[in-house]
């Protein structure tokens, strides 16, 4: 995600995620950048959620497997 990237990197960062919904598959857009603002294109109303990670707790080898 370009939030990871754009910390590492120390630049700003976008990406533009292009899927569609699990229940009707109505096509969407979704953009995020590195401080986690996003836009939605086509007035879609999608839920989105971002896992909250203990790093302290964290005995997985990757921060994926925590997911």
């Amino acid at each position: 995600m370009p939030f990871v990237q754009g910390h590492l990197r120390n630049e700003s960062l976008a990406v533009s995620i292009r899927t569609e919904c699990a229940h009707c598959a109505r096509l969407m857009q979704i953009e995020v950048d590195s401080r986690l603002s996003y836009q939605v294109a086509e007035g879609a109303d999608p839920l989105i959620f971002i896992p909250l990670v203990d790093f302290e707790k964290l005995k997985d080898p990757s921060i994926i497997d925590a997911f």
